[in-house]
């Protein structure tokens, strides 16, 4: 359907966070518009809806007029995120390798310190293990064994199947998963359990769902593998059900196509046939593919992401243009052997809440958030700790009367009075410094996040573009970006819908990958390359037809399903591997083997350093894989042309006074839609949107370029 003005919606993404949820819809010339409400946790949908509603009404259009006309409808699920926090998915049961029973209480030492900060990571004292989803009591072991070749040298006991599948049915599990050692390689005596299982629970007349660790993750290491298998089966039934309701719930209102899913990798996939572990971070992963999308539009290869929500700060990197996937991803401290997009997230946001310390008898911030419900002190529903955005509120960076465009109003006497008695009397100092304190402690926790993520990985910040985004990243920019030597800094004008532009931005993509057991001696003859060669080429080969039967079930043209092929490359005795986008489709001479190879050590050297290259010790390659993508419309930046230095009267709006350097200063206050291409504003100014504020302190100034981004430089 259009509207007056012939303007026809055609792809809107859904972007729930932890505090906000937002909307963005493109129509089909590329212009987009975007809105934001808040986020719903007991009816997902109804924030869902409300986002579009308030999208909708800035082209004078209705939720009814926009959704039949639709052709993608994206949604960044938190869903599965939730359940795993809260520990409120499904009742799951595990059959695994007899002597492997404990596993799950045992771990890996990774799994005990994997999401503690690098200090605590140090002491063994903060170490501790997790108490496992599947109790031991319904864990059941069962003989039968695969070697690390693939062959069978011990047969698979299925008298023990049954009675493992008769106790756990016993034990009232609802879902039963499967993970037996090495089945990667030889996934035969997985196949077998489930067939057993599905013939028991047959003959008692009860349903249960069945997940073998092959389907899900068909990867090395069984900790990981039986992680993803185990929050399939503890998650799977819950994600697609909401999902269900999700696509009822838009159907009555006149919507006609399938509810796609943002998936952890960073594309998008029918909700009907996504996996529920495949959207952990389907959230945050939007924010990354939009900062790959950015540098595509400026011609930029090296990107830093950084989201600063209601609840979290989230940093991506996108370097020489390929997002940094992470091949053994984690979370709520449990190891996955599942693809995820690279974010490193800290529990500093808006609605983090700021205390003091008791033992210490310091200030303190995160990692708990007010989150929405009842969120900071100055929404005015039933807060009472003071956070950060209390104290953006206290400082006079944000406006009480236009939070959320007016939607929300904002009570400043509470976020004064919380921050006083909570933190200002009790460290004998005032509301202002007590609050220029939160702040300050926030940039920095986000900061040095930014600066640890990049150190890491031995890149430098000077060959980086950093994108400051999310509904408070704009207020915050200026702080966590001090000091630090990076390329440029930029933010734009849907800041604070970011995430959803660059989900917008995402193509159709399904990731299929498969375990290989490849070991290529140093100096390996061209008869040796290619032999290994056909064995990759084979792989490769069944994943691309499995994709394209999958991209026609899912309704694409196979005219329009591309491929890329990868293989996770190591060398010799290394822990960790690399994803490499492989040059050619088959590796058929020793010549194209040459070339995947010489791609691999390009990536490893601009990774770790060209004097960390080891060739001596030959490669590993132990899982190969294939994406079937297809492209789809996308957002666009209309370029305009640059106009004068000096803003239009119409942008500036009732100045008011803001907390600066240690003292009130009186801010010039602008409109952030009514500002131009070439206007340049020095600081101390305050530039509000409303879903977002731009705070320019003293020292820094702000340009618009040709797309009206806005770039915060040095004054």
């Amino acid at each position: 359907m259009t509207d007056t003005l012939g303007r026809t919606p055609t792809l809107c993404y859904i972007d729930v966070g932890g505090t906000f949820t937002d909307a963005f819809i493109v129509d089909a010339e590329g212009d987009y518009v975007t809105g934001k409400s808040p986020s719903t946790h007991g009816d997902m949908a109804s924030g869902f809806l409300a986002a579009i509603e308030t999208a909708c009404a800035k082209w004078g259009m209705e939720v009814n007029d926009v959704l039949p006309s639709l052709q993608v409808l994206g949604y960044g699920s938190t869903v599965v995120l939730n359940a795993i926090l809260t520990r409120s998915g499904r009742t799951p049961g595990l059959l695994t390798t007899k002597g492997f029973e404990s596993i799950l209480l045992m771990e890996r030492g990774k799994q005990t310190w994997v999401d503690l900060d690098r200090a605590a990571r140090l002491h063994p004292m903060t170490h501790r293990h997790n108490k496992p989803i599947v109790p031991r009591s319904l864990v059941h072991g069962v003989t039968g064994r695969i070697d690390c070749l693939g062959r069978e040298v011990v047969p698979l006991y299925e008298d023990e199947v049954r009675s493992g599948t008769e106790a756990l049915l016993d034990g009232g599990v609802d879902a039963i998963v499967v993970c037996f050692l090495w089945s990667f390689l030889n996934p035969s005596h997985e196949r077998r359990t489930a067939e057993i299982i599905a013939e028991v629970a047959q003959k008692r007349g009860c349903e249960v769902r069945v997940v073998t660790s092959v389907d899900v993750s068909p990867v090395i290491r069984e900790l990981p593998r039986m992680n993803a298998a185990i929050l399939e089966a503890y998650t799977g039934d819950i994600a697609r059900g909401a999902f269900r309701d999700m696509q009822a719930r838009l159907e009555e209102r006149g919507f006609r196509g399938e509810l796609q899913i943002m998936q952890s990798t960073g594309g998008l996939a029918p909700a009907v046939h996504v996996r529920g572990v495949d959207t952990v971070q389907s959230g945050p992963a939007g924010g990354v593919i939009g900062g790959r999308y950015i540098g595509e539009i400026y011609g930029f290869n090296n990107m830093i992401t950084t989201d600063v929500g209601g609840t979290s700060f989230d940093v991506g990197v996108v370097s020489g243009g390929v997002l940094n996937v992470n091949r053994e991803s984690s979370v709520a401290r449990m190891l996955l052997g599942i693809p995820m997009v690279e974010i490193l997230s800290i529990g500093t946001g808006g609605g983090t809440i700021a205390r003091i310390e008791a033992l210490t008898h310091r200030l303190e911030i995160g990692p708990q958030s007010a989150g929405s419900d009842p969120g900071p002190v100055c929404y005015g529903r039933g807060g009472t700790e003071p956070t950060v955005t209390d104290a953006d509120l206290a400082l006079g960076y944000l406006d009480p009367s236009y939070f959320i465009g007016g939607r929300i109003k904002l009570d400043l006497e509470a976020a004064r009075r919380a921050i006083k008695e909570r933190i200002a009397e009790p460290l004998g100092m005032s509301v202002e410094e007590a609050a220029e304190g939160i702040k300050t402690i926030a940039d920095a926790k986000m900061r040095d996040a930014i600066s640890g993520l990049i150190a890491t990985r031995g890149f430098e910040l000077s060959d980086y573009h950093l994108l400051a985004f999310g509904g408070a990243g704009p207020s915050h920019m200026a702080g966590y970006t001090e000091g630090l030597k990076l390329a440029g800094i930029m933010a734009f004008p849907f800041s604070a819908a970011f995430s959803a532009f660059g989900a917008a931005a995402a193509d159709y993509e399904r990731h299929y990958t498969r375990a290989m057991n490849v070991i290529v001696p140093p100096e390996a003859s061209d008869e040796v390359k290619v032999e290994l060669g056909s064995q990759i080429t084979r792989v490769w080969r069944e994943l691309r037809e499995q994709g394209l039967a999958q991209m026609q079930r899912e309704g694409f043209d196979p005219s329009v399903v591309q491929f890329r092929t990868l293989a996770m490359i190591r060398y010799g005795r290394q822990l960790n591997d690399l994803i490499v986008d492989s040059p050619v489709e088959q590796l058929e001479t020793s010549t194209d083997w040459d070339r995947l190879i010489e791609t691999f050590e390009k990536l490893y050297e601009r990774m770790y350093a060209i004097a960390a290259k080891y060739p001596q010790a030959g490669y590993e390659i132990l899982e190969v894989g294939v994406v079937a993508y297809t492209e789809k419309i996308r957002p666009k930046l209309r370029a305009e042309a640059l106009g004068s230095a000096k803003p239009p009267d119409d942008s500036l709006k009732v100045p008011r006074q803001a907390w600066f350097g240690g003292g009130w200063r009186d801010v010039r206050v602008f409109a952030m839609t009514q500002l131009r291409p070439g206007n340049e504003l020095s600081g101390p100014v305050i530039i509000e949107d409303s879903t977002t504020t731009l705070v320019v302190p003293p020292g820094r100034r702000i340009r618009l370029d040709e797309y009206r981004t806005m770039w915060m430089e040095e004054a």
